[in-house]
């Protein structure tokens, strides 16, 4: 089985977002197509393959975030792919109003240039996942793992060794052995993220594939390095939250922490823009105050 790396480029910027491409003998399958804004560098990064467009005939979503599943709706259109996600996120693939009032509020001006037209998936091309199926697509066997914690309609998929882990694997970008967890609101649920974790390892992947970004074979230290961002996100926010500070405090925290382990001012740059720091903080108060606000006492 072969796995290519397409960079989606967002806003420019080389290491960020990722589709991953794997030819099977029913066309292409891709993981993760992106945003709206950057579905011309997903069908450019296809050609360059060999293939064409309208190859693509499995679009697999690990989860409906825009970064993630923004251009699916596009890519059904252009291409006649079947597009899988979980349930709870399938809702919004078809009525996507509610979706986009919400990041509207959150992006403002900034929604367009980022994030392009998110166009809904015709429904008799969206295939609804529980996290609990074994695929069978072109010779290949695709597992579907739901995988919560970062978000509640998110799954992981498996195929031969290969675990293409989305958000719940972490961020970690070239270059930097840095992994971080990615907390936009409104799901962050640490316990829940934990559990998914035990998943992953049990599934016994050689490769891991977060959408940002690339293969890391290297996956147990990856893991315990997610594993303590997990901890320190948790510690960092609720001992902030305490003693009655919030949302800039924490997002100081959070990205004094990167600049620390990353060094490197441009690559941390391209992490912010893959978890930006005021919005993981915004995640982490909604954690505390709508799933644990007996903690803050």
């Amino acid at each position: 089985m072969n796995v290519h790396t397409v960079d989606l480029e967002l806003m420019g910027a080389a290491g960020v977002v990722a589709a991953y491409v794997i030819p099977s003998s029913d066309g292409l399958i891709v993981v993760d197509c992106g945003p709206g804004s950057t579905l011309p560098n997903l069908y450019v990064g296809v050609s360059k393959l060999g293939f064409r467009q309208d190859d693509i005939r499995h679009l697999l979503l690990t989860h409906i975030h825009l970064d993630h599943a923004g251009g699916a709706g596009r890519v059904a259109r252009d291409t006649g792919a079947t597009v899988y996600v979980h349930r709870h996120g399938s809702s919004h693939l078809l009525r996507p109003e509610r979706l986009l009032e919400s990041a509207t509020r959150i992006y403002g001006a900034m929604m367009e240039p980022l994030w392009g037209a998110f166009e809904p998936v015709p429904e008799p091309q969206l295939q609804i996942l529980e996290g609990t199926e074994m695929l069978r697509i072109g010779g290949l066997e695709v597992n579907a793992v739901y995988t919560p914690g970062h978000a509640i309609h998110h799954i992981a998929y498996a195929v031969d060794g290969h675990v293409f882990s989305g958000d719940v694997g972490g961020v970690r970008l070239p270059g930097s052995s840095y992994v971080v967890a990615p907390t936009p609101p409104p799901d962050i649920d640490f316990p829940a993220w934990r559990d998914s974790l035990r998943q992953l390892r049990d599934l016994e992947p050689r490769v891991l594939y977060p959408t940002h970004f690339g293969a890391h074979p290297d996956v147990a230290p990856h893991l315990e390095q997610l594993e303590r961002s997990l901890d320190g996100l948790e510690a960092l926010s609720l001992e902030v939250m305490r003693r009655g500070g919030g949302r800039d405090e924490i997002a100081r925290g959070i990205g004094q922490q990167a600049r620390s382990e990353i060094g490197d001012a441009a690559l941390e740059q391209r992490y912010a823009l893959s978890t930006p720091y005021e919005m993981a903080a915004d995640g982490l108060i909604r954690y505390w105050t709508k799933k644990r606000p007996d903690a803050l006492i």
